[in-house]
């Protein structure tokens, strides 16, 4: 599908909430394609303004402030690309009829770790590795011994592996504590895991077309981006 040029009265607009590097590589294929780029993120001169048609810094978990600029720029795609950032102001453009991807409430769900492991352990009851959560260090203590050592420490809500940890033994918590408040979103409560030792890890990609979910299976793959994906997720 090719779209019409951008910065024109026509043109379709997508709009990225998170301008990191992945959000940059999401903005060069879009415009590819010909869609016009609005990167928002927290700090000047994120990865994606440098290249975006339009770019806005802005408190992302600052409702209004989002709000503000969806509807200035109105935006026929919102692409949330980070975990911090306000879910009432994605919920709220979706009822007003933007196009937020996936969706509002799945942003909801896999941005935040209590809700989506929650939902896949507790409603559609899935097999997961034991979990709890903690909201004061004493409490991280006795979760940490429960889980045993080593155990994998995370804020619920954190964007590129800030405030994450092992913690491998009894004398590192009080430090696992302190990282954790490092995260870029919320650290009020932690995720204390048992860690799973395991041998590699596979990506299952997918793609929604508007009527349905698309697996695409490890055959569909090109061999190279097969072998990247099998090595790169060895022993993570």
């Amino acid at each position: 599908m090719q779209f019409s040029a951008p910065l024109k009265s026509n043109s379709k607009k997508v709009m990225l909430l998170g301008s990191g590097e992945l959000g940059k590589e999401v903005a060069i294929e879009a415009q590819r394609l010909g869609l016009e780029v609005i990167a928002v993120d927290r700090y000047q001169n994120a990865p994606a303004h440098t290249i975006a048609h339009s770019s806005y810094v802005v408190d992302m978990q600052d409702k209004d402030a989002l709000l503000e600029i969806i509807y200035r720029e109105k935006p026929d795609y919102i692409l949330p690309e980070i975990e911090a950032i306000s879910i009432d102001a994605l919920f709220a453009a979706e009822d007003k009829g933007y196009n937020v991807i996936p969706n509002a409430n799945a942003v909801s769900k896999t941005m935040n770790r209590k809700n989506i492991r929650t939902f896949a352990a507790e409603v559609l009851d899935l097999k997961t590795g034991p979990y709890e959560f903690v909201t004061t260090e004493e409490g991280l203590l006795e979760a940490s011994k429960r889980m045993g050592y080593p155990c994998v420490i995370k804020p619920v809500m954190s964007s590129s592996g800030h405030g994450q940890s092992i913690c491998r033994r009894e004398e590192d918590v009080p430090a696992s504590w302190e990282i954790a408040k490092e995260a870029r979103g919320d650290a009020s409560e932690l995720i204390v895991e048992a860690f799973v030792d395991f041998d590699y890890e596979i990506t299952l990609l997918t793609a929604r077309n508007g009527s349905e979910t698309v697996f695409v299976s490890l055959s569909g793959m090109s061999r190279k981006m097969a072998t990247m994906f099998f090595h790169g997720n060895q022993h993570r």
